[in-house]
């Protein structure tokens, strides 16, 4: 009875103790889980508002550059949402008004400026050169918040501390509102706001990738699971000496029903499978990507350029022209347009990729070519060179022009415009002009990165 008596304490001593043990190890578990939900959170609302500032920045850039009203209505317009859009998401971010309060003014700016202008032009009204001035100034405040995101942006990918501090920083706002601004990123950013005076005022072509019937692939006959694996084997940028194994190893019910074909080297596991898909009408690659491991460069990118025109061209697609290119690691992917009577098609676009140690092809892209390669009756133009010239905005620097056919609708609809390259300031844009009325139908901001040229 003693010993019981002796016992039964010590046992609900333990039970208890392991009990709190349980509740401790549950409360931190929900709590770690409710950090994730809050980092995930964060990290979603920050990338969103990093996205709708760059949005800004280029339709700024853009609007100074349009000539037509309706351009200039329609990029005023997107300037204001996409201002309020930032404004939404950098609410979601636990940030003390101290810390965010000039860039949130910046967007507001932004935005009611282009929603003035936006009515100015629908009423008739000439964009003016004080109209001008204030937009490049609201262009440059874009920019330098932009630099400053992707500083921040760099950080948090680096060590991911942004997050942490954001999560704390929101514990800490459910028990008291902050005296001093939490986070120093935000905080030197705004800094950099303060630069900038108060406003005085009264806001590449893929579209046909959406269309069903791949018009490349029109009155072709369908082909079998061996005929697949043998166009896969003649397509392959072979190495020397080497015997592949092929097989199909499965479908793909994407946009263009393939055939799923794997291409690997006999005695040499681990060396660079490929594997590409066949189109199971008409045997036509859609695209073909390889495992191989990139070495050191050794060709520039003038020559790996050259070698994915050769390799093209080998293998039926003539006619093509480069166009813009992007360098990642020892690897560089060339974007190739087809031309017709002295004509890009942008909408027949092809992308290779080559890497920089041998000049292996290792990926390629063709279901823009395919979903709209065609021969086309180009119509003859009623604007020459020179008339589609004259309608571009007097303030950019123009040079050269010719003609290019762009998409203009998820149906498959194309324009024939003039495509014209010029510069205004430090930035490069391309603007197209409609062939026979005359209308802008297009900006692009050229971004040229040491890696490659790219357009937004």
């Amino acid at each position: 009875m003693l010993l019981r008596r002796f016992i039964l304490p010590v046992v609900l001593g333990v039970l208890a103790f392991v009990a709190a043990g349980l509740f401790g190890y549950g409360q931190y578990q929900a709590r770690r889980g409710l950090e994730i939900l809050l980092g995930n959170k964060y990290q979603q609302a920050f990338y969103d508002f990093v996205g709708q500032v760059q949005s800004v920045e280029v339709l700024l850039a853009k609007s100074m550059v349009a000539a037509d009203p309706r351009q200039n209505g329609a990029l005023f317009t997107d300037i204001r949402q996409q201002a309020a859009a930032a404004q939404a998401s950098l609410a979601q971010l636990p940030l003390s008004d101290i810390t965010i309060t000039r860039t949130v003014k910046f967007l507001n700016q932004a935005g009611d400026y282009a929603d003035s202008l936006a009515r100015k032009t629908e009423e008739g009204r000439a964009v003016d050169a004080g109209d001008w001035e204030t937009l490049d100034g609201l262009y440059r405040q874009a920019g330098d918040l932009n630099r400053e995101l992707q500083g921040i942006q760099a950080v948090m990918t680096t060590d991911g501390s942004f997050l942490r501090d954001l999560v704390r920083e929101a514990g800490r706002k459910l028990r008291k509102p902050p005296v001093e601004p939490a986070r120093g990123d935000f905080k030197t950013l705004d800094r950099q706001m303060q630069h900038y005076p108060a406003l005085i005022y009264d806001g590449p072509f893929s579209e046909h990738l959406e269309r069903r019937e791949p018009r490349g692939l029109n009155d072709l006959a369908g082909i079998s699971r061996e005929e697949a694996e043998r166009i896969a084997l003649e397509f392959l940028d072979k190495r020397p000496d080497t015997t592949y194994q092929v097989r199909v190893t499965g479908t793909n019910e994407g946009t263009i029903p393939a055939y799923r074909v794997e291409l690997a080297p006999e005695g040499e596991p681990g060396t660079g499978e490929v594997i590409m898909d066949v189109s199971r009408r008409g045997g036509k690659i859609t695209w073909l990507i390889s495992s191989r491991l990139t070495g050191d460069a050794v060709l520039d990118v003038d020559q790996a350029g050259a070698k994915a025109g050769r390799f093209l061209q080998e293998r039926g697609y003539k006619n093509m022209q480069a166009t813009y290119f992007l360098r990642h690691g020892d690897a560089v992917t060339f974007n190739f347009a087809a031309t017709q009577d002295g004509a890009v098609i942008y909408p027949d676009l092809v992308k290779a990729t080559v890497a920089l140690d041998n000049g292996e092809v290792t990926g390629v892209e063709a279901t823009g070519y395919l979903m709209s390669h065609q021969k086309r009756a180009l119509p003859q133009p009623k604007l020459t060179l020179k008339q589609a010239r004259a309608l571009l905005n007097p303030r950019l620097a123009v040079d050269g022009g010719r003609l290019a056919v762009i998409p203009a609708g998820p149906a498959g609809e194309e324009k024939l415009t003039y495509e014209f390259k010029g510069k205004l300031g430090d930035d490069t844009y391309l603007v197209y002009i409609n062939a026979f009325n005359g209308r802008e139908e297009k900006i692009l901001k050229l971004i040229e990165p040491p890696a490659g040229t790219l357009t937004m």
